[in-house]
């Protein structure tokens, strides 16, 4: 993690409590915020489509101001809310891709300007051990608050670049929702119906089907764009389909697929052990609804 404290501040004098303005603030993630800022003593306006306060409301009377909107909407957000906002505020988003709407921000304001990326959704009950990316653009005092406001409840803050960020997301995200949509595909071309083949389920597979589920029981546009507009998934899912192939061409005949792979992994496995034995402890206490 980058140092806070490397930050040069400006002269730019930051009270306890803010006042912080979220566009697009009736959604449920900007809810969720508003939310969390207001038990922290914040003051928390939001505007939206059928609010009586607007973004230009927000940017006059706000000094955070928080895009929560769909990436391609706050690109053009940021260009309008941007100009209107002075070098003492601090302009941010929430976006699950960084490199381009940080960079629409930075060039469209004199505030300072971070981009953020709670890697959670609303249905999270808390802030505590929840990951959070942090990407400032730039110099200024309002980095040292930030981290201070999401670490107050038990937040993993980590600061990057928005490339770095876009790349790590191409495997954490947009594989990793790929290789879910494909089982669900799989299952659809076998005519495999899920409501069948549970009493066969592995705790695993249950796992599995109820991550599939998840997903087609939200946004699956959300899904899918995290797929489709991260420019470097392309290159981690051809990675992924050459390294399917791979293994199963030779998995059967070729024993050092698995050695090799688990000297990669080190010390993992063991944490991994702990962690979805936890998973798995909870799901077996789980009393399954009537589908």
């Amino acid at each position: 993690m980058q140092n806070s404290k490397l930050i040069q501040e400006v002269d730019v004098e930051i009270p306890g409590f803010t006042t912080i303005g979220i566009i697009g603030g009736a959604g449920q993630m900007g809810q969720w915020f508003k939310e969390y800022f207001e038990s922290l003593g914040h003051t928390v306006l939001i505007s939206g489509r059928k609010t009586e306060l607007t973004w230009q409301d927000l940017a006059e009377q706000c000094q955070v101001v928080i895009i929560s909107l769909p990436l391609d909407v706050s690109i053009d957000m940021a260009r309008q809310v941007g100009p209107l906002m002075n070098k003492d505020q601090l302009l941010m988003d929430m976006c699950s891709m960084k490199h381009d709407i940080c960079q629409a921000m930075k060039e469209s304001t004199q505030a300072q300007v971070i981009g953020t990326h709670p890697l959670f959704g609303p249905s999270t009950a808390g802030m505590a051990g929840q990951n959070v990316i942090v990407c400032p653009m730039g110099e200024g005092p309002w980095l040292p608050w930030l981290e201070s406001q999401l670490e107050a409840k038990g937040a993993v803050v980590t600061i990057t670049d928005g490339y770095t960020h876009d790349r790590n997301m191409a495997v954490v995200q947009a594989l990793t929702h790929f290789m879910t949509i494909s089982f669900g595909e799989t299952l659809l071309q076998l005519g495999v119906d899920p409501k069948e083949i549970r009493p066969y389920a592995t705790p695993i597979f249950r796992l599995k089907l109820g991550l599939l589920g998840r997903m087609f029981a939200q946004d699956t546009e959300l899904y899918r764009n995290l797929i489709c507009k991260n420019p470097m998934a392309s290159e981690v899912l051809d990675q992924f389909l050459s390294s399917a192939n791979e293994v199963k061409n030779n998995i059967c005949h070729a024993p050092e697929i698995m050695t090799a792979i688990d000297a990669f992994l080190g010390t993992f496995p063991e944490q991994g052990m702990i962690e979805s034995d936890a998973c798995l402890e909870t799901l077996a206490k789980f009393k399954e609804r009537a589908m």
